[in-house]
């Protein structure tokens, strides 16, 4: 199962978001800047996953 469903992934690319696969992970690009990019994997290894991977982003960009 992967960590990005359809509707996620509609929800990134709105957002302003690029996703590709890359093996075991996605690549998220923000507003096609490689200087705001964010490697995430395909499949969490805990419930704080998703949570950190917000948290991350959101200091990336902010």
């Amino acid at each position: 199962m992967s960590t990005i469903d359809g509707k996620m992934r509609r929800e990134l690319e709105d957002m302003g978001f690029s996703i590709s696969e890359d093996g075991k992970h996605f690549k998220l690009v923000f507003q096609g800047d490689d200087r705001y990019t964010y490697t995430l994997p395909k499949s969490g290894s805990d419930w704080r996953g998703g949570l950190n991977a917000a948290s991350d982003i959101a200091r990336l960009l902010f």
